[in-house]
């Protein structure tokens, strides 16, 4: 579970904040507006940031998962020379020490939960760019961590790769917290559990997907409704400044 208690943080004449979240086991989305806050926010949950005020933290780690936090930044490229495993075992290195080793099978894990063990003598520049947000995530699994951040996992993604990141985040999500920032109302109506909205740095809604969509409690709602629910609550929130 990804813990957040009167967090706040400021950045300029921005403030985040006040934000009390509670993100538990399943694939939570974070929405709003350029400028909202979302990547403050995110960066903040990977421990890349310090806060100002109040906490972030993983607690309970959900059965399976060893605890802590893995993180893919929006802009995840990879290094173009070296080979796909290579470059996760120089990953493995960094995060290794005295309270916990990442070895070669949990690299083979990280590598099958993504679909790459094919592609593991590869080098990464020759991956698609699928290929290569996968290959993201596979670093953020490295560790087997509890919560997994993933900032736009599926921009700049044709129709095809993004259904396959779709489809890799709703099992991530069956054993641990995953936070994803997006823009794309499909990517939240197909794939996201709880949604947390931010405006201006504060959280507007924090609840399920169907609830922020005003739809069926017995279906995944259609993205026009994600995305009228968000533009309402911001529209609403604008007109009361």
């Amino acid at each position: 579970m990804l813990v957040a208690t009167s967090l706040v943080k400021k950045r300029g004449e921005f403030v985040l904040g006040p934000v009390d979240v509670e993100l538990d086991v399943g694939v939570s989305a974070l929405l709003g507006a350029n400028g909202a806050g979302k990547t403050t926010l995110m960066q903040l949950a990977a421990g890349l940031l310090r806060a100002d005020g109040g906490s972030i933290e993983c607690t309970a780690p959900p059965r399976g998962a060893a605890g802590g936090v893995g993180y893919l930044p929006q802009d995840f490229a990879g290094p173009r020379r070296p080979r796909v495993r290579d470059y996760l075992r120089f990953v493995a290195w960094c995060r290794s020490g005295k309270g916990q080793q990442i070895r070669e099978k949990d690299i083979d894990h990280a590598l099958a939960l993504v679909d790459l063990t094919e592609r593991s003598a590869s080098r990464i520049g020759s991956l698609s760019g699928g290929m290569v947000k996968r290959l993201g995530i596979a670093q953020a699994l490295l560790g087997d961590p509890a919560v997994i951040i993933l900032d736009e996992p599926t921009v700049g993604l044709d129709p095809i790769q993004r259904r396959e990141i779709r489809g890799l985040l709703q099992r991530l999500g069956e054993d641990r917290s995953v936070l994803l920032s997006t823009h794309l109302s499909e990517d939240v109506a197909s794939t996201a559990d709880h949604v947390v909205a931010l405006h201006a740095g504060r959280v507007v809604f924090t609840g399920s997907t169907r609830g922020l969509a005003g739809g069926s409690a017995t279906e995944r709602p259609a993205a026009e409704a994600v995305e009228r629910g968000l533009i309402a609550l911001i529209e609403g929130r604008t007109a009361h400044a």
